[in-house]
């Protein structure tokens, strides 16, 4: 199970230089305060869905260290269909550089999320990255930009060559409960796909 490291307060505005620096400044500079400043947000909204499907923050990472996985604040970029991750906002270079369109997207709730954080996971075929957006907005502009640059949002394929009815499937709870959907048959059902959080 992964453990968190004792988090800094986050600054989601933090002074930048090296690669992240001269990225951020090709995009016409800081975003400012998206979160309280409508002309900030509206610009966010207008990079991550423009031609370059651009966004940066920072973020938290699920990493490998000797004691198992662990959370990770890192800052990360995606621009002209590619995603940077730096280890600092000052970093010379990008410790990992992905192809955006070579990516798969699945974004939800993971149990070892911390609470209040909003998860998604990038696949890739030399591997996978798990993040954690530190509020809704940020989220929200990182899946617009990765969408704009050719992510692929898909859901592995189910089999239901087998299925003549809703009685004949399940679904696992929030709690991990398997719910298998034969203990409703007879009943009046309504389906509703709703978000969890």
């Amino acid at each position: 199970m992964p453990f968190w490291l004792p988090a800094a307060p986050v600054d989601r505005n933090p002074k930048l230089a090296g690669g992240p620096a001269a990225l951020v400044a090709t995009l016409g500079g800081p975003l400012g305060d998206v979160d309280h400043d409508a002309a900030a947000l509206e610009r966010a909204n207008a990079l991550a869905m423009g031609t370059n499907g651009a966004t940066f923050s920072p973020l938290n990472m699920l990493v490998s260290g000797c004691l198992g996985h662990y959370w990770k604040q890192v800052w990360a970029i995606v621009f002209d269909g590619s995603v940077r991750i730096f280890e600092t906002p000052t970093a010379g270079k990008a410790l990992r550089t992905l192809s955006v369109s070579d990516c798969q997207c699945e974004v939800g709730e993971r149990e070892d999320c911390k609470a209040g954080q909003y998860c998604f996971r990038l696949r890739h075929a030399s591997g996978s990255a798990a993040f954690c957006a530190f509020d809704s907005k940020t989220l929200l502009l990182w899946l617009q930009a990765l969408q704009a640059g050719g992510v692929k949002y898909e859901e592995p394929p189910v089999d239901i060559t087998n299925v003549s009815s809703l009685f004949d499937l399940s679904a696992t709870l929030l709690t991990g409960e398997e719910i298998d959907f034969k203990r409703y048959e007879g009943c009046v059902c309504l389906v509703v796909n709703a978000a969890s959080k």
